[in-house]
């Protein structure tokens, strides 16, 4: 009994200092196993499909009518996570990552601007087979929702545009990139302020590695942003009061990334829209008060 106990008690503390040195030394193991361990509470499984040559990742779970939901520029599918798994139980939910993002391949050959975003996605969804969807996304995934249901007006029922961009109101710069590489945490919690309205606690560790993937794609996400101010659909104008879509805007009321009057002016030019504001969240509700943005979106498609 006695050795029974002293080798319990050395696998404890041997499982201690394991999980100390991923900690300090592996904090990107940390960072996956927590985003899987999400992913699957969400009910979501992670899957893959060649789209025109381009291995394409996405989460998929629950089933029902299909709701697709995109994320923004420098993130990728985990962000609407725990949105989807309120979600799940009533449809069948497919995260993808954009063209770029995530686990796709940051080719630097391909179009990265709004309409190439947009083509992407028709590929990506007519390689599923969907068919109807309703379609959601934030920040730079909600232009790219925006300039697809223009163009697929006969398969898009809904949809749901999170803190999007789109429209140029008043000369407003909303792509400008991250800009210079972040030179520490200080940096770091600066552009966290800015994408959230009450950013969570980060570890030291956790947050360097952070740092660190954040700078390795800096280039890479400034150049994209770059391409997107000058490419097609970068502002979709008058045009989007062409949208026979039924659309609800929906939006982080402390957004310091895209203007309000952005969102005004969406509920003007969409006919069939309504405005619904989030308060105390800020550019990407869906990391900060996810269970409130699936009960809108929930309360949005059953009306």
């Amino acid at each position: 009994m006695k050795r029974v106990i002293l080798w319990m008690g050395g696998a404890v503390t041997t499982l201690a200092l394991v999980a100390l040195a991923i900690f300090f030394f592996a904090p990107g193991t940390i960072v996956s196993l927590t985003q899987w361990q999400a992913a699957r509470s969400a009910g979501l499984t992670s899957k893959s499909v060649n789209v025109d040559g381009y291995e394409a990742h996405y989460f998929e779970g629950g089933s029902g009518p299909v709701l697709v939901m995109l994320h923004g520029m420098g993130d990728d599918r985990h962000s609407f996570v725990a949105t989807a798994g309120q979600l799940t139980d009533r449809y069948r939910v497919i995260l993808p990552d954009m063209m770029g993002h995530g686990d796709n391949a940051a080719d630097p050959s391909r179009d990265y601007t709004i309409a190439g975003q947009k083509d992407y996605i028709a590929s990506f969804l007519e390689a599923l087979d969907l068919g109807e969807i309703y379609l959601a996304g934030n920040s730079m995934g909600g232009h790219v929702s925006a300039a697809y249901a223009l163009d697929h007006q006969d398969t898009v029922r809904q949809l749901i545009l999170v803190n999007a961009p789109g429209l140029v109101v008043d000369d407003t710069v909303v792509y400008g990139g991250f800009g210079a590489p972040l030179a520490g945490e200080a940096d770091f919690d600066a552009l966290m302020s800015r994408v959230l309205h009450n950013p969570p606690s980060v570890p030291g560790p956790v947050k360097q590695h952070l740092i660190d993937q954040t700078n390795a794609r800096m280039e890479f996400i400034n150049a994209m942003a770059s391409d997107i101010r000058g490419g097609r659909d970068h502002d979709l104008g008058e045009r989007i009061a062409e949208l026979r879509v039924p659309t609800m805007i929906l939006w982080g009321e402390e957004d310091q990334v895209v203007p309000f009057a952005v969102a005004e002016a969406y509920a003007e030019r969409i006919p069939q829209s309504e405005l619904v504001l989030l308060p105390e969240a800020g550019h990407s509700p869906q990391m900060e008060a996810p269970e409130r943005v699936a009960v809108a979106i929930q309360a949005f498609l059953e009306e």
